[in-house]
């Protein structure tokens, strides 16, 4: 049972430490304004049913 609880803190502390790095580092609007520019063409070039 302790090896159990152990491996679920390694878990948890891991889980903590990658989103604390993407919230230090701000890597998530970085990922964000990297794929901005092929969604904004892919969505430019879709056929429209309504005009707007």
């Amino acid at each position: 049972m302790m090896k159990v609880l152990i491996i679920l803190a390694i878990v948890i502390l891991a889980f903590f430490i990658i989103t604390f790095g993407i919230y230090w580092f701000n890597l998530d609007t970085k990922l964000v304004k990297a794929i901005f520019p092929v969604m904004t063409r892919h969505y430019d070039n879709m056929e429209r049913d309504r005009k707007l």
